[in-house]
């Protein structure tokens, strides 16, 4: 029993609202914005290009390929793209999710960005072959699935990658969980958010519990570590 967090309360049979394919398209768009603009506001762009920069290492690179898995509105790889230009380094950014009409948004957002090609991909069945990118990313879509399934998922994104791998995802505990029912209740007025944000919350994981994750994918040389207060965690290996 954890005193910190309660019982993962996870059901694949009941999906999150932005999950659902019969979504209008205009309301599935406002939430991946809302979402973006939490990432943007909340350090989530920087908490990522600072793991990508340690993965990197001192060693300057002159081309870096990328495979984001969960790509949502794709506002991670904009921002990552928008990061290697500022250094003249060449990238290029495969970004992937299962749903059509939130490539349909994403691909919308990224015309000026040609350094993104997108794909739609379940994250449990991925074509590619190993060792296919420098960097896997996945942020914010672990949570959607069952144990055995994330644990699939972390041991295929290990094999993909060549250089190192970030997945960036909510950790569960108490003090997320009601904070985000507050901010639901009170400031935040997407239907969405109201119903998905603390479903989400209560659907993460903890850290022990990624660490078994890991354990249970084989992954080897890496990190966990806690990040904006209460609400994120981040498993992050070198290869």
């Amino acid at each position: 029993m954890n005193i910190f967090a309660p019982t993962r309360r996870f059901d694949p049979n009941e999906r999150e609202l932005i999950d659902q394919p019969g979504l209008d398209v205009g309301l599935l768009g406002e939430e991946l914005h809302l979402l973006a603009e939490l990432n943007r506001r909340l350090g989530g762009y920087q908490l990522m290009l600072e793991y990508v920069k340690w993965l990197l290492g001192s060693t300057p690179a002159k081309s870096l390929s990328i495979l984001d898995l969960g790509t949502g509105c794709a506002d991670i790889p904009r921002a990552i793209v928008a990061w290697s230009r500022q250094r003249k380094l060449g990238v290029s950014v495969t970004a992937v999710d299962v749903n059509p009409k939130v490539l349909e948004i994403a691909e919308a957002h990224s015309r000026d960005w040609p350094e993104i090609q997108f794909a739609r991909h379940d994250l449990r069945s991925l074509p590619y072959p190993p060792e296919n990118f420098d960097i896997v990313l996945c942020s914010l879509a672990l949570h959607h699935f069952i144990s055995a399934d994330a644990a699939a998922i972390l041991r295929s994104i290990h094999g993909l990658a060549r250089v190192g791998y970030i997945v960036n995802d909510l950790r569960r505990n108490w003090g997320a969980i009601w904070l985000t029912e507050l901010l639901a209740r009170t400031l935040v007025r997407s239907k969405i958010f109201q119903h998905d944000a603390p479903h989400s919350c209560r659907a993460a994981f903890t850290l022990r519990e990624l660490e078994n994750l890991a354990g249970q994918a084989g992954l080897g040389n890496y990190q966990i570590q806690r990040h904006h207060l209460c609400f994120r965690m981040v498993l992050a290996g070198k290869k």
